[in-house]
């Protein structure tokens, strides 16, 4: 049951990822007549839902089930998409992001807690590495095919040319939703009697209050945190296409990036054994910020192309490690809450930085991704832990 719970899991989030478009969001908008303000503006109402649901939508997983908190978000992306087809104001794209923020709310807590408690108890840290290993690397297996089929259907992305896109995108989905009724809630879920909302809301917040290491590792999350969605879908193509790289070319790079990025997220763990859990971590935390910055100095399509790649490739690398190191410090009964807790700090955080970002884009890209790559190696030196934790460590 176990392995079978997981594959299904992996399965349900590569059908979220297969995203056909997503490499040129933007470009789609600006074609609408939509600003770079107003395309940010819709990322922050993304991320503001997400950091708005994060701990309602945990506190349900906790409560009747992770099953099905994982069936509503990939419902509430599909309803997204399929409204998406139709849209064409600024306020239908504002309720379709506070859809797919829902959704994303409904899974960020709820896929951990079920992938983290369907592994047997034995060796079970070590064993999450490597799970959500697997759950990063097939997600950015999606992102590798569907950049390269979306490429050749939305071609020089006319309007028009992104309807058949975003119906592939709906079916992926619809895929998915039938996967997730399949789903079993893991034992150590079932049989324990389910402490109420206000409790489990309690026992999160006091956790993330006393415990020294979860605090501090929840910090590193939050203010390292790369903005790689910004770079996927709002400032990224527009100076992709700024430096003569076309919309077929943005994808392909979002391909091999997300080819990268699949077997960084897979061998993480082994990253860490070969460096040392202390030097793994600094670099990697650090890593987005100078990232930032090649980016910022690369001009022309060849050195744009490969300094994106990398970003893409190597931003969330530490990903399947500090989800690990998370999960070790939170007991089974409010994962999901606490989990969402730490993804709602980070939804603020990104959706205070993404409008801030976005305005200085509108005068100069490469100083947006200086001052972004200043802003990560400034909280890693700052925040970065002497000792990440262990299972039993308080």
């Amino acid at each position: 049951m176990y392995s079978s719970n997981i594959n299904k899991v992996i399965f349900i989030n590569f059908c979220q990822r297969f995203h056909l478009y997503i490499h040129a969001y933007a470009l789609l908008l600006l074609a609408r007549g939509l600003t770079l303000v107003q395309i940010s503006l819709i990322e922050s109402i993304v991320i503001g839902s997400i950091f708005l649901m994060e701990v309602p939508t945990g506190l349900l997983a906790d409560r009747v089930g992770r099953k099905w908190s994982i069936f509503a978000s990939t419902l509430l992306l599909m309803c997204g998409e399929i409204i998406f087809i139709f849209a064409r104001s600024f306020e239908w794209y504002i309720f379709i992001a506070l859809l797919t923020g829902t959704g994303f709310a409904f899974a960020s807590g709820a896929v951990e807690a079920l992938v983290y408690d369907s592994l047997p108890e034995a060796g079970r840290e070590e064993a999450m590495k490597r799970a959500m290993g697997r759950l990063g690397f097939y997600a950015q297996i999606a992102f590798v095919i569907a950049p390269i089929i979306g490429g050749l259907i939305i071609g020089e992305a006319r309007a028009e040319d992104f309807v058949p896109a975003i119906v592939l995108t709906v079916a992926a989905l619809l895929m998915g939703l039938i996967v997730c009724l399949t789903l079993r809630e893991p034992a150590i879920h079932t049989s324990e009697k389910q402490a109420g909302s206000v409790e489990l809301f309690r026992d999160g917040v006091s956790l993330l209050r006393h415990h020294k290491r979860l605090r501090r590792l929840t910090l590193l999350v939050v203010f390292t945190a790369p903005f790689t969605g910004a770079i996927v879908t709002t400032l990224g193509p527009p100076y992709l296409a700024r430096n003569e790289v076309s919309p077929f070319a943005i994808g392909a790079a979002l391909s091999f990036g997300s080819l990268l990025a699949a077997l960084a997220q897979r061998y993480a763990y082994k990253f860490e054994q070969w460096l040392g859990q202390a030097r793994a971590i600094a670099v990697l935390i650090l890593l987005p910020g100078v990232l930032y910055w090649l980016f910022a100095v690369a001009v022309g399509p060849y050195a744009t192309l490969f300094a994106v790649i990398l970003i893409y490739g190597l931003n969330d690398m530490k990903g399947p490690l500090f989800s690990a190191y998370q999960n070790a410090l939170i007991e089974s009964k409010n994962r999901a809450t606490v989990l969402s807790l730490i993804s709602m700090f980070t939804s603020l955080f990104l959706a205070l930085g993404l409008p801030f970002y976005a305005a200085l884009a509108e005068h100069s890209l490469r100083f947006t991704f200086v001052v972004m790559g200043a802003v990560i190696i400034l909280a890693a030196l700052i925040l970065r832990a002497r000792r990440l934790p262990s299972a039993d460590a308080d």
